[in-house]
């Protein structure tokens, strides 16, 4: 993003990109710098299965609900035991922590969590709102069409790089030889698509 800053004088509008980007430092920058939000997270996709037997004791499945409370399969409450701030990342976050205490004697404690002090869940309010906006801004059309084109420009140029031109090895060490080597395999993609196109349209159009 500041490569970007640096060379067209602004941040883009919104950065859609897969789960691997997905984090709260990413987000409180895009936020800091007017970026809408387009990154998956990770668990988004477990989030939006169904709740079943088999998954209802992951943490995807134990989110807060409408009354703001995190309830447990066996219907009981976790309950708020410290709260602390987290630096180990660029931006500090709050982190609350909840517990369980009544895993003792209950029937799906094997099922649920190994502690013997009672099944624990961490909690981020300001990651959690994050979340809340990829998700509507996802859920969008233009949400959806930001992910297709994503998908089509970077995951086929990806495949067409290492499987098509069988390129799947840096050969070059060290930063700067990394970048020039990129730099010039994209160069070369970029000029066989301009000719591959031109002769079409040349063929097309019956052009000499």
């Amino acid at each position: 993003m500041e490569g970007y800053h640096m060379a067209y004088g602004s941040y883009p509008y919104a950065t859609p990109a897969d789960a691997r980007y997905g984090s709260f430092d990413n987000y409180k920058y895009d936020k800091e710098h007017g970026i809408q939000l387009y990154m998956k997270y990770s668990g988004m996709r477990k989030e939006a299965e169904k709740k079943t037997t088999k998954n209802q004791f992951t943490r995807a499945q134990m989110n807060p609900n409408e009354e703001d409370k995190i309830i447990c399969p066996a219907n009981h409450e976790f309950i708020l035991v410290d709260t602390r701030i987290e630096r180990r990342g660029v931006y500090p976050r709050e982190i609350e922590m909840y517990q369980n205490e009544h895993c003792e004697g209950c029937p799906f404690k094997s099922q649920c969590t190994k502690s013997k002090t009672g099944r624990t869940i961490q909690r981020c309010r300001e990651l959690e709102s994050y979340k809340k906006e990829v998700k509507e801004n996802l859920s969008t059309e233009q949400g959806k069409k930001y992910m297709t084109q994503r998908s089509i420009w970077s995951e086929g140029i990806f495949g067409q790089i290492k499987e098509d031109n069988h390129y799947d090895k840096l050969r070059r060490r060290g930063i700067s030889g990394v970048k020039l080597e990129i730099l010039l395999v994209c160069i070369g993609h970029n000029l066989r698509r301009y000719h591959t196109r031109k002769l079409e349209f040349q063929k097309n159009n019956k052009i000499n």
